[in-house]
């Protein structure tokens, strides 16, 4: 069989179009709820497909979606300014409205109220139901006024609107929504993004690499054992791979790739660790050495860590921050491509 000349996977943003793999049960979990009208908040690690998961499953329904990526938002201010922003994109008619205009040319902005009093007039006038998705929900957290608790007096009087809130902080998110002192909304469902099935995943990148020309049988299953089944990641590695087989590079493809990949991340995970705190440089060397209980005085006393309960808080904070994963048998490095980068970079590999 021949080579197709286009790179059959995708990475760079969430996967959409004919990329995107379905994922029916949870799809059809997110679908009960907005159908019924019912807030969901979304989790589950980076790299577990939120984001993807959710705009593919928007673009096939009727309600009008308006999408709030929030990881650049650290004011009042700027959520304020993305509220119209994803406002003016959902609504296009409503740029030459003079209240729009107005809002937009607003230099004081002390309150959300405007634009939610906006939104739901526009929503009552257009009569359409409206999902609203807050992205990377965890980041306005941060903010030090009482936005979190506008939102939440706003939310709870929006008919015909639901809302979507996005995160990998499990911990933040629990301690906002399940809190019975916090009670941010009367009623939610909470759905956990886990990894893909395995058997699905290793069919669907069989089959693109045939469609390339690629037979190798085994290739799927290597680069899944490598990823352990991260969507992002797998599809991260399978483009890098396809790229390299489509320039005629075709020896040793699945170690040239990481190769390749880690050489791109290099600066990226450098950064991440010249930001770490020294506890926690040595429980990720420890970890990334093979031990996976850091809480026991072997692992304490091997890797300098001063105490049990250093070492308990360090473990927390690195799962809270997503880069710990706790399994049955320990604590593991979350990212396979971070935890071959430090591998290397400490000559444990």
């Amino acid at each position: 069989m021949s080579k197709i000349y286009a790179n059959p996977f995708f990475w760079g943003g969430p996967v959409n179009g004919n990329t995107y793999l379905a994922r029916p049960t949870e799809e059809q979990q997110i679908a009960t709820a907005l159908d019924n009208q019912i807030s969901l908040v979304l989790s589950g690690n980076r790299g577990t497909g939120k984001t993807s998961i959710l705009q593919s499953l928007l673009e096939k329904r009727p309600e009008v979606a308006i999408y709030l990526d929030l990881r650049f938002v650290v004011s009042l201010d700027t959520l304020y300014h993305l509220l119209l922003q994803a406002l003016g994109k959902a609504f296009p008619t409503m740029e030459s409205m003079s209240e729009y205009k107005t809002l937009q040319e607003s230099d004081q902005i002390e309150s959300l109220s405007p634009v939610f009093d906006f939104l739901y007039e526009t929503a009552i006038l257009d009569k359409k139901r409206i999902v609203m998705v807050w992205d990377e929900f965890h980041h306005i957290l941060k903010l030090k006024d009482n936005t979190i608790a506008e939102i939440k007096s706003k939310l709870k009087r929006q008919p015909g609107i639901n809302n979507v809130f996005v995160s990998h902080r499990e911990d933040l998110m629990q301690e906002l929504f399940g809190s019975p002192k916090n009670h941010f909304l009367d009623k939610y469902e909470h759905l956990i993004l886990q990894t893909m099935d395995g058997k699905t995943f290793k069919q669907y990148l069989t089959n693109r690499f045939r469609r390339m020309g690629l037979n190798d049988f085994d290739l799927a299953a290597a680069i899944l054992e490598f990823t352990t089944g991260l969507p992002q990641l797998t599809q991260k590695v399978a483009h890098s791979l396809a790229q390299l087989w489509l320039e005629g590079n075709t020896t040793s493809l699945l170690d040239r790739t990481i190769k390749k990949m880690l050489q791109e991340h290099n600066a990226l995970f450098t950064a991440h660790w010249d930001n770490f705190g020294m506890n926690e440089r040595r429980l990720l060397l420890g970890l990334a050495s093979g031990h996976s209980r850091p809480t026991e005085l072997g692992f304490i006393a091997k890797f300098g860590l001063s105490a049990t309960s250093t070492a308990h808080n360090t473990v927390i904070k690195l799962l809270r921050e997503g880069w710990l994963t706790n399994r049955d048998d320990g604590y593991y490095l979350y990212d396979p491509l971070f935890l071959k980068w430090l591998q290397n970079r400490s000559g444990i590999a």
